[in-house]
């Protein structure tokens, strides 16, 4: 998979390559569509869970090109465009596409591990992918079992079996709200229409109860077993990113996403 980047430095929110990575993404292909219910509601809990999980793709991964807007605190606005490959549970591969050249920035999520390669100045970063690591690429503040979950627009945490995990749901206006709990905690909120049991919006939670980042997701297509939403908007504070997919295809069979080390060059981790 080819594509091209710009590297912007951007200091205030620590983002190394411009916030040309913010594309992270998704992506569909032929799928079949989640039965519907009724538009006032679901008849339990569970049913609302069963529509969601209906609606997931499956095995694979997504590629797809993204038009990606960020807008800055202060009203600073960037518009890039990236191609990407993504899987579960956080698996990202992407690479920037610049106005002109040959790709000048490329970007790897695999294995808890992040892998940053900038051609023109011939460095090859290999860390851990840490939330603060993460932060110098990305313009969000999210770790990548976050991130990486919401550009497919699906729930970015799991109950896991756990006895400390819970689920809540109530009709609101004409959605459907879950609530999840861990610990005596709400973590997440998603927003789901009874019509097509689509996501259609994902709030995170801090532990002390303080929003996180708000997701909205629209314009949803067919992606392997399942539906992906082609066009989302992420909000943190007062910072927004609004990801536009095309050309997207659905691969049940994930290629490799971790990038290759290039002959002569010696990894680096980040300072």
């Amino acid at each position: 998979m080819q594509g091209k980047s710009t590297e912007k430095r951007r200091a205030g929110k620590g983002t190394l390559s411009g916030l040309l990575l913010a594309a992270l993404l998704v992506c569909g292909c032929a799928g079949r569509q989640p039965a519907a219910v009724p538009r006032y509601g679901y008849p339990s809990l569970d049913a609302a869970l069963q529509a969601v999980a209906a609606s997931d793709p499956g095995g694979g991964a997504a590629t797809a090109t993204a038009r990606i807007e960020i807008r800055l605190p202060g009203g600073d606005r960037h518009v890039l465009k990236a191609a990407l490959m993504i899987g579960k549970p956080a698996r990202l591969r992407l690479e920037s596409i610049p106005p002109f050249g040959p790709p000048d920035f490329f970007l790897s999520l695999d294995a808890d591990e992040i892998r940053i390669f900038l051609p023109e100045k011939e460095i090859f970063y290999l860390d851990r992918a840490t939330e603060r690591n993460l932060s110098r690429f990305l313009p969000l503040s999210l770790p990548a079992e976050e991130i990486v979950p919401l550009l497919m627009g699906r729930m970015p945490f799991s109950d896991g079996g756990s006895s400390s995990s819970q689920w809540r749901g109530e009709g609101e206006e004409d959605l459907y709200r879950i609530d999840h709990w861990r610990s005596g905690r709400k973590t997440h909120s998603l927003w789901i229409d009874p019509a097509n049991g689509l996501v259609r919006r994902i709030r995170g939670f801090s532990g002390e109860g303080k929003l996180l980042y708000t997701a909205d997701f629209a314009d949803h297509a067919p992606a392997g077993k399942g539906l992906l939403p082609q066009r989302l908007t992420i909000v943190q504070e007062a910072l927004s990113m609004t990801v536009h997919y095309r050309d997207m295809r659905w691969d049940d069979v994930a290629a490799a996403f971790s990038l290759s080390v290039p002959e002569g060059i010696a990894p680096r981790p980040f300072e």
